[in-house]
């Protein structure tokens, strides 16, 4: 499809992006990163909820090799019921009039656990991977369970989608998360390597290592899932220079 049309949505990148988180491999997002088209646009949560069925070798594959094995995805879906508290599982499936039973509906940020380590891990590898990403409006708050408006609408749909007042507004983008957030998608949004050539580098199982460059400019992006930290180098004048140092706040590990 990605070569009959200008751009295709990445719904694959949600899924595997918490597998790896989850179970501290990169394995099979390396593996999509290899194979995947270019002209995408990248997201890791959207107005519905979190899609399994591009991942999944048994729907829409002919037959061929899924992403994720049956098993995997059994076990993603079950971790994030765990680390939703059980809120994704009252919203998700045959429950709260669904229209795709194949999409669990919960918040990024709660599917984590709201851990903001993770959370910004996730994020450095939706702006670092090929494509324009796109950053749903709770995503950006890093927003919770709306709880409230899901017993009232009876929407599963509805758990991520809450309504900000002003002042929830106003409180939400004073969390140093979200501020962390907001420095990644400045120098997503700034830096000049992002027109140039992309590449993803040989690295250990656990690790991540993606690199944009363009002429002088260059930007790269390293991870580890196992310490569950990253970090951003990049061009500056000419000069290697860190990124701003509160992207580094929540780069500690938690179990």
């Amino acid at each position: 499809m990605a070569r009959q049309v200008d751009r295709v949505y990445d719904f694959a990148l949600p899924p595997l992006v918490l597998h790896t988180l989850y179970t501290r491999s990169a394995a099979a997002l390396k593996h999509w990163l290899h194979i995947r088209p270019r002209n995408a646009i990248t997201v890791l949560d959207t107005h519905d909820g979190i899609g399994v069925a591009d991942v999944d070798t048994a729907r829409g594959n002919n037959g061929l090799q899924g992403l994720l094995t049956r098993a995997e995805i059994d076990t993603l879906v079950k971790t994030i019921h765990q680390r939703s508290r059980g809120e994704s599982r009252i919203a998700s499936g045959s429950e709260a009039s669904n229209v795709d039973a194949s999409q669990i509906n919960c918040t990024f940020y709660d599917a984590l656990g709201r851990r903001d380590s993770e959370y910004l891990v996730g994020r450095a590898i939706q702006c670092f991977v090929p494509g324009i990403p796109q950053v749903y409006y709770v995503g950006l708050l890093a927003g919770c369970n709306d709880l409230e408006l899901l017993s009232r609408t009876g929407v599963g749909r509805d758990i991520n989608r809450h309504y900000y007042t002003a002042d929830e507004l106003r409180m939400a983008l004073t969390q140093p998360v979200v501020q962390s957030l907001l420095a990644l998608l400045r120098i997503r949004n700034t830096h000049p390597a992002f027109q140039g050539t992309f590449d993803l580098l040989d690295s250990a199982v656990d690790r991540i290592a993606l690199v944009w460059t363009d002429g002088d400019a260059f930007a790269r992006l390293d991870v580890d899932v196992t310490a569950m930290c990253a970090s951003i180098t990049c061009s500056s004048h000419g000069a290697p220079s860190k990124s701003v140092a509160a992207w580094h706040t929540f780069t500690e590990a938690r179990a």
